[in-house]
């Protein structure tokens, strides 16, 4: 058992448990999303006690000199002291740049014909989703979608916006990421990742820096701290939860995929919307 000083008060830390566990069983207000290790949010600083190599998987030698690390990963080895990484005010990443209206250009002939009036575009996504979904810290954002879907998605997207076709109907941004935990850090490094992309593909330079303020002008309506609800219209559907309701139509259970008749209650998955029959309904976590 371990104590771990936090915000002025002391709480106990069990050996088989992590820092984040310790805060949530003790009913402490504590930023975290993937709970294992991706997404950064639940970052915090050790102004005392031994880090372990597993607690500082993955991030920066920078952060790792501050002493930050990961209370999701972090199962202590000594007595702690830690406390929230400052935030960072005034300044902007390396990968960031500044954006003004005439950054973005939409639609961009230019860029259209640059990605081969899209046989180029498909290249540059199938190439970057690859190595998402090979990602530790990317992968779980896109658990259950298809890499085909994710590619077919973002291409129609790009193509709305470089040739200004009507293309694309699926949600914007904001709604697209409304669940998603997506740090200033993060959102970097998924960038670099992309540039990296155009750089083999060939991309000039100059299109590479007007793609990235495209990307960067969606910057407000994807990172956040905690999850937002998705909005349609003056609606907000919940990030989490499950309602139940009477088919007026047959489906299928998307548990254990057997036909549900109309007439019968299900329960369904507020965001997803996914379907559970009677069988299944109550077999399944929030």
């Amino acid at each position: 058992m371990y104590t771990i000083e936090y915000q002025g008060q002391n709480y106990q830390c069990r050996g088989d448990e992590t820092i984040l566990e310790a805060m949530l069983r003790h009913g402490v207000k504590f930023p975290f999303s993937c709970r294992k290790g991706s997404c950064h949010a639940c970052i915090h600083v050790a102004q005392k006690g031994r880090l372990s190599e597993e607690s500082q998987k993955g991030l920066d030698s920078q952060k790792k000199d501050e002493g930050c690390f990961l209370p999701c990963l972090c199962r202590p080895v000594d007595d702690m002291v830690i406390a929230a990484r400052p935030k960072r005010t005034g300044t902007r990443s390396a990968t960031s740049p500044e954006k003004s209206e005439s950054d973005v250009v939409s639609p961009d002939p230019e860029m259209w014909q640059a990605l081969g009036e899209g046989s180029v575009l498909t290249a540059v996504l199938e190439d970057f989703y690859g190595r998402v979904y090979d990602d530790p810290r990317l992968a779980p954002f896109f658990h259950g979608v298809t890499m085909r879907r994710a590619i077919e998605k973002q291409y129609l997207f790009l193509r709305q916006k470089f040739t200004g076709e009507k293309v694309y109907f699926g949600d914007r941004p904001r709604n697209a990421h409304h669940w998603m935990v997506i740090s200033n850090e993060l959102f970097d490094y998924r960038e670099s990742i992309m540039v990296d992309c155009l750089r083999r593909q060939g991309l000039p330079e100059h299109l590479i820096a007007r793609w990235r303020a495209l990307e960067n002008s969606f910057r407000g309506d994807i990172v956040k701290d905690k999850a937002w609800n998705r909005k349609i219209g003056d609606i907000e559907i919940p990030v989490s939860g499950f309602d139940e309701v009477t088919l007026d139509v047959g489906s299928l259970c998307d548990s254990c995929g057997n036909e549900i008749d109309a007439g019968v209650t299900v329960r369904y998955h507020l965001r997803l919307g996914t379907l559970y029959c009677p069988d299944c309904m109550y077999s399944i976590g929030e």
